[in-house]
């Protein structure tokens, strides 16, 4: 039900060494190595661990964060997922220059994407050609000799851009490159890479494809908002993924259809695929999860609640759901709740509805608990025909779902 998720983080510097980016590297273990079978694989699971699982903030703060591309994925609408302002593009070198792919690669510069070329040690004709649409430059020390970096430099410095010398391991060879006028620095000499980690519930693959099939039918938001509701962590991912667009919009979100609509249909789309292509998993067949049925279980009594108990309160009735999924959410991500709840970009009456009991929403969810557990007494003023009335409601959608 639970895995460990890894991500390598190295620091890349300006020459005064002060932190400018960072570059994101595939990790299948705390040790840290990378052992890539495949690089579509190795790129989308740093995706989703960084975005998803970490979180941006936790990840990059307010850094660059540098992503190896193949040229499979930056020919993929899926990099449309990625905030532009944070991400540079690191062409590898392995990728064919073809015309598609240069035509490819104006189309995300102008949509906002800083693009590298990673490990050149020469301009050669497919340097020379994706040079001019490239903001950075990379260039391996290792692979050549002082005469060798002394003349591509020189081949270089009419280009506008940054050059980033990588596999700086000594003090010699950053002092050689700063004076050559190469202005960012990525090496053993200032950092190893560290590896992050966190525990994660797997994510549902039925509700994943199922949710792909909806919005490959064009379903309306209600319909998709009723299929998330019962993959709470599918829904945990939304809400991570929408503070990076809320961070932009200053919107916080209160309920599972805003999500969606902050996010829309077509990045929701490309998020699923790429949680897909990440999870590398071979069973699609619905399992039935305890602690996933639950979360979503606790949402639907809220929601029922919310209906009876105060019918005149659109707001209430839309938050209600997520309230009782958050109030699991320690569970689902094995992080302390304070944290997770924090990092998601809902209103601070709803952080306190799910930490503190607070305000209308968290009185539902008392009574929610209540219900849970028959040694805890059912709050005062709350009728028992429409308690148990509404727990066996959401009990039977619930397993209704799963049949």
């Amino acid at each position: 039900m639970y895995s460990t998720r890894y991500l390598g983080r190295q620091p890349i510097v300006d020459a005064n060494q002060q932190l400018v980016a960072y570059e994101l590297l595939f990790r299948s273990s705390q040790a840290n190595v990378a052992r890539v079978d495949d690089d579509v694989m190795a790129t989308t699971a740093v995706i989703r661990h960084a975005f998803v699982d970490l979180g941006v903030g936790e990840v990059l703060g307010d850094r660059l964060g540098f992503i190896n591309v193949s040229e499979t994925l930056l020919m993929d609408d899926l990099l449309d997922v990625l905030p532009c302002d944070k991400v540079v593009l690191e062409i590898l070198e392995t990728v064919k220059v073809t015309p598609p792919l240069l035509a490819r690669l104006a189309e995300l510069r102008h949509k906002g994407f800083r693009l590298a070329m990673d490990d050149v040690v020469e301009l050669d004709a497919d340097r020379l050609a994706l040079l001019p649409l490239v903001d950075i430059v990379k260039i391996d020390l290792v692979a050549l000799s002082l005469l060798q970096l002394r003349q591509l430099v020189a081949e270089l410095a009419s280009f506008p851009g940054i050059l980033l010398a990588e596999k700086v391991d000594t003090v010699e060879q950053f002092e050689l490159c700063r004076e050559l006028g190469i202005q960012w620095f990525q090496g053993y000499f200032f950092a190893r890479p560290t590896v992050l980690s966190t525990r994660q519930a797997n994510a549902s693959q039925h509700a994943m494809l199922s949710l792909l099939g909806l919005l490959m039918s064009d379903a309306d938001n209600d319909e998709l908002s009723q299929a998330l509701k019962l993959a709470p962590d599918v829904v945990l991912m939304l809400m991570k993924l929408s503070s990076t667009a809320s961070a932009a919009t200053r919107r916080p979100v209160s309920s599972v259809s805003e999500a969606i609509m902050l996010l829309g249909r077509a990045k929701i789309k490309r998020w699923s695929m790429l949680l897909l292509f990440a999870s590398n998993a071979t069973d699609v067949q619905p399992q039935r999860n305890p602690l996933l049925e639950l979360a979503a279980t606790r949402g639907r009594i809220m929601e029922l609640l919310a209906e009876a108990c105060y019918p005149e309160r659109r707001d209430v009735r839309e938050s209600a759901f997520m309230i009782g999924m958050l109030s699991l959410v320690d569970v689902l991500v094995q992080q302390p709740k304070a944290e997770v709840i924090a990092s998601l970009p809902i209103e601070d009456s709803l952080k306190e509805a799910v930490l503190e009991g607070r305000h209308v929403l968290g009185e539902l969810l008392r009574v929610a608990l209540s219900l849970e557990d028959d040694a805890v007494p059912h709050p005062a003023g709350y009728d028992p025909e429409v308690l148990m009335r509404v727990e066996t409601q959401a009990l039977d959608w619930v397993n209704s779902m799963w049949q």
